[in-house]
């Protein structure tokens, strides 16, 4: 167990999520030690923990698993059994790696502990005679609390500690299909799991329910305060409870700061029941490469050591990009982390040119070998009612490329993550920067409806989707408030006009922020204080694909019931084929009539009830340039606010 110095930590004064600040501006008084407590000693754990299973490899016939120990487990391995006591198991050996995590330090009742620094009139860290910060005491977080504390604004410096560990990774190969095994991991000579579940892929066409979360994005300091890992626990053991899902998809920021282990436990963890119950598929968040002291290189191979999923052309850079087909869908996830320069990616894009070109070929292949339906999860988001999707420079990179060939590959859903918010696109279709700054124009499709649900039918746009957060920190949607509160809020994209903002609303069918605070009025917010979370529930059936955003409520902290309702529903159905002007020519002359006389009125009614702000606008452009300029320049306001949200 090694210490890292205190030094190293504030290099920059900046910590990944937040500006170290006196303790003063907290909400309430904190008394000093002037002598650090003493430090306790992370904890050793035999047991099988951080478990996660995932696709990698066929769904129908491969599971990947991954889990941690302290010591090392010679003959670990996973059993896999179609009975529940796991009798005629088939074993599957282990890789173990040795990895150093470091953890934050506490003191001996589990609390973490902080030092206060010094800083003089400019917000510059005071140094004593040896240059080393001059710290004002320590303090820990038993018996903080407030805003600024939940935020990250006024949290101190945390010092981490070395613990080498291993991570252990097993592939499952020759499953049946369609079928329900049970397994456990661990050594025979050692400790074991308890046993999980998982239920392979079928046959294509075959009906499945898949939900997705996102930005569980727990940070450490809150792990005694507000709690954020419970939070995205709930979230995703209510999704199964309501839907019964087949797998879970999680669009990015498992945790806050991705060196402090602390937090893959804390959410992991507390994770447990519903990671046991089905496998996941998990895309890279910003978050989940960051260091703790903001402008420390990225951790790039963390995400990686904690999931276990394909890396495609064997490219592991803050995550990877992988595909997978399940019941003859095929679902891509990319990886947003991809922005590092490089020979590959120069310019520093979300999506480097290897990915790109990987994209486009597997996509294309996919549908040479016959899937109808093609899905596509990333992090971070190119449509969105906040801020992100507008502003962060390596997505303005990448933009009109990316937004290009998701029209070309004809993917059907985008889902995304990021932007605290929830966002549902109508259908889009790409159109040059020079003719619209979003690169977007909605596609006008025929639409049906079933019961309340509105259907699109055969859509020849993608259908962007960003189900909030499972987590407790929110954005505002920005963009319904008007273009002032807009150039307010962020700066940075003072370059749009209120016609930009209306054209912007009105790619949108479904959206907001459903958690109510006096911070929205002059900000877009950081708060991590919410009590409202979101998920997305999927339902393919063969040529029909149903959209549920659920939206759960109650405060987990301060014993509130938990209320889950359905806040908005779509679909989209397949069949026939569809002419330019987007009318369908069904295979029976009745069905024609039938549907093309429900579909027209249908159609006038959902253009009216799906503006959330005012009517389209003329396409005019907006210079992309002065976005990219912009939004790389920060100011040293501004500053402070991005070493939290800068790729979120």
């Amino acid at each position: 167990m090694k210490n890292l110095s205190l030094k190293k930590l504030i290099t920059g004064s900046l910590i990944a999520a937040q500006l170290l600040s006196p303790v003063a501006t907290l909400a309430q008084d904190i008394e000093l030690s002037e002598e650090k407590p003493t430090v306790a000693e992370v904890a050793p754990n035999n047991t099988p923990n951080r478990l996660i299973t995932t696709f990698n490899g066929d769904p129908s016939t491969q599971m990947g698993f991954n889990w941690y120990t302290t010591e090392l487990a010679e003959d670990a391995k996973v059993w896999v059994s179609t009975n529940e006591d796991l009798s005629d198991a088939l074993e599957f050996e282990a890789t173990a790696e040795e990895v150093v995590n470091t953890y934050g330090e506490r003191d001996e009742n589990g609390y973490f502990i902080f030092a206060d620094i010094e800083y003089d009139e400019e917000g510059e860290v005071v140094t004593d005679d040896n240059g080393e910060p001059q710290v004002n005491g320590y303090y820990t977080d038993e018996n903080v609390s407030g805003p600024e504390w939940t935020s990250g604004s006024a949290v101190g410096s945390l010092d981490l500690v070395e613990v080498t560990e291993y991570s252990y990774k097993a592939n499952a190969e020759g499953l049946e299909p369609n079928t329900t095994y049970y397994y456990q991991v661990g050594s025979e000579a050692g400790e074991t799991s308890e046993v999980g579940t998982f239920t392979t892929a079928g046959e294509a066409g075959e009906e499945f329910t898949f939900v997705q979360y996102t930005d569980t994005q727990n940070a450490y300091w809150n792990e005694h305060v507000y709690n954020e890992a419970a939070f995205g626990a709930d979230t995703v053991a209510t999704a199964l409870e309501e839907t019964e899902a087949d797998f879970v998809l999680h669009t990015g920021d498992v945790v806050e700061v991705a060196e402090v282990e602390d937090e893959w436990v804390d959410i992991l963890e507390q994770s447990k029941e519903s990671i046991l119950q089905v496998p996941f598929a998990v895309a890279a968040g910003n978050h989940d490469e960051y260091a703790l002291v903001y402008g420390d290189p990225q951790l790039t191979t963390k995400f990686n050591e904690h999931i276990n999923v394909p890396a495609e052309n064997d490219t592991i850079d803050g995550g990877s990009y992988y595909s997978f087909d399940y019941n003859g869908v095929h679902f891509v996830v990319a990886n947003t982390n991809d922005n590092k320069e490089s020979e590959d990616n120069p310019e520093g894009k979300a999506l480097g040119q290897e990915q790109i070109d990987w994209i486009r070929n597997d996509v294309e292949e996919a549908r040479a070998n016959g899937a109808e339906w093609v899905v596509l999860s990333y992090h971070k988001p190119l449509f969105s009612k906040s801020y992100h999707s507008l502003q962060d420079t390596d997505v303005q990179l990448v933009r009109e490329e990316f937004m290009e060939l998701i029209d070309e590959l004809d993917v059907d859903l985008a889902l995304q993550g990021h932007d605290h918010v929830i966002s549902r696109t109508k259908p889009l279709n790409y159109v040059p920067t020079d003719e619209n700054f979003s690169n977007g124009v909605v596609d006008e499709a025929e639409t049906t409806t079933e019961g309340d649900v509105e259907y699109y039918v055969n859509p020849q746009g993608t259908i962007f989707v960003l189900p909030n957060t499972g987590g407790t920190k929110e954005y505002d949607d920005i963009y319904s408030k008007g273009v002032e509160h807009v150039h307010t809020v962020r700066p940075n994209l003072d370059w749009m006009t209120q016609e930009d903002v209306d054209y912007y609303n009105n790619l949108f069918a479904f959206g907001g922020q459903p958690q109510e605070s006096e911070a929205f009025d002059t900000s877009h917010s950081n708060n991590r204080d919410s009590a409202v979370q979101n998920f997305a529930a999927y339902t393919v059936s063969g040529d029909e694909l149903r959209v549920d955003i659920y939206q759960i409520e109650g405060n987990l902290h301060e014993g509130e019931e938990r209320t889950v309702s359905i806040v908005h529903s779509f679909g989209i159905t397949k069949g026939g084929e569809t002419t330019e002007e987007g009318t369908e020519e069904a295979a029976s002359e009745e069905e024609t009539t039938e549907e093309s006389s429900e579909d027209s009125a249908s159609e006038e009614t959902t253009e009216e009830s799906s503006e959330e702000s005012s009517e389209e606008s003329s396409e005019e452009s907006s210079e992309e340039s002065s976005t990219e300029e912009e939004s790389s320049e920060e100011t040293s306001e501004e500053s402070s606010e991005e070493s939290e949200e800068s790729a979120e």
